[in-house]
């Protein structure tokens, strides 16, 4: 008898509930929050069987204080054959959302080239194209992967290494869509990633880590919270999850500080709750989410796709995500 698949916590289930109020309000989103109905789940399922890694508390405190994530330069335990079989479920899915039925549920204009969220796997056709394009894509991807042909190990180690002209180089050799394979390899390691990040968390402060980069995995945050009564600011990354503390009245991508070169987006009656912080200097821009308590790392790509019309606000400022 084949084991049934965990039951997902409550926050997931609140989070599949506003997927579905949103898609009712937006129908021009379904393409997107089926992918993400699909995704969330198995991202969680995904990350109660990642393998386990931690690191010497005082060695992993002492890394923070030299500036150094905790992630990087580490031998990482990753299953690969687990973590091929994942990245081929995601391939799937982008071919079932990105065009169901066979029609265009979605004509959204890329405003977030390479950003690793979900969301991007899926809008990433130039609006009116059609998301059939991206289904094709991924079904390319993944056959290319079945027939042994791209070794997924040498992809990730790329990413490990910032070396992203490499991934393209790859793709195009194999006439792949090269922002496709890059997402779906990001994405297909954000299990491991969530559940390493987590056990880090658990034994090392964060306190004094002051910088615009994940202390954990090193990518740049996605969001950005506005915390309690003391409206303390906290980023939040949405590959690993890791939340830090970080000064409002500074650019987390170039450092710059004060009024005159930070700037707020915010759409008439949502300026409470969502607004983006932009910097006229590097012209990068975050989202901004007022909350009581931090939000659970299953609903971070809730609340990055729910405000996915700020994105395009940004992009038609000539704004962009890092």
């Amino acid at each position: 008898m084949m084991a049934q698949p965990a039951k997902v916590p409550p926050q997931v289930e609140t989070g599949l509930k506003r997927l579905d109020d949103l898609v009712k309000r937006n129908p021009e989103m379904a393409a997107a929050v089926a992918f993400y109905r699909a995704a969330i789940p198995l991202l969680w399922q995904a990350q109660q069987t990642a393998p386990f890694f931690t690191l010497d508390a005082a060695m992993a405190q002492q890394k923070l204080e030299s500036g150094r994530p905790l992630l990087v330069d580490e031998d990482l335990p990753l299953d690969t054959q687990t973590t091929a079989d994942f990245f081929l479920r995601l391939c799937r899915l982008v071919e079932r959302a990105a065009a169901p039925n066979g029609r265009n549920h979605s004509r959204w204009s890329l405003f977030t080239r390479g950003n690793p969220d979900p969301a991007a796997l899926i809008e990433g056709v130039q609006a009116g194209d059609g998301t059939a394009l991206r289904a094709t894509a991924a079904r390319q991807i993944r056959r290319v992967v079945e027939a042994n042909q791209l070794d997924l190990a040498e992809v990730w180690q790329a990413l490990a290494m910032g070396d992203g002209p490499r991934v393209e180089q790859t793709a195009v050799r194999l006439k792949l869509d090269p922002d496709l394979l890059q997402m779906l390899a990001q994405n297909s390691l954000k299990p491991a990633l969530r559940a390493w990040a987590q056990n880090l968390g658990r034994i090392v402060e964060l306190d004094h880590w002051r910088r615009g980069h994940c202390p954990m995995c090193g990518n740049p945050p996605a969001l950005s919270e506005i915390q309690g009564k003391e409206g303390e600011r906290r980023l939040r990354c949405t590959v690993c999850g890791a939340g830090w503390y970080y000064p409002r009245l500074q650019c987390p991508f170039c450092g710059r500080r004060g009024h005159k070169t930070l700037g707020y987006i915010a759409v008439e009656g949502e300026e409470e709750k969502y607004r983006l912080q932009t910097c006229d200097v590097c012209r990068r821009y975050i989202k901004v989410v007022v909350t009581y308590d931090p939000i659970p790392v299953d609903l971070l790509l809730v609340e990055d796709l729910v405000t996915l019309h700020l994105d395009h606000i940004a992009g038609e400022r000539d704004f962009a995500r890092p």
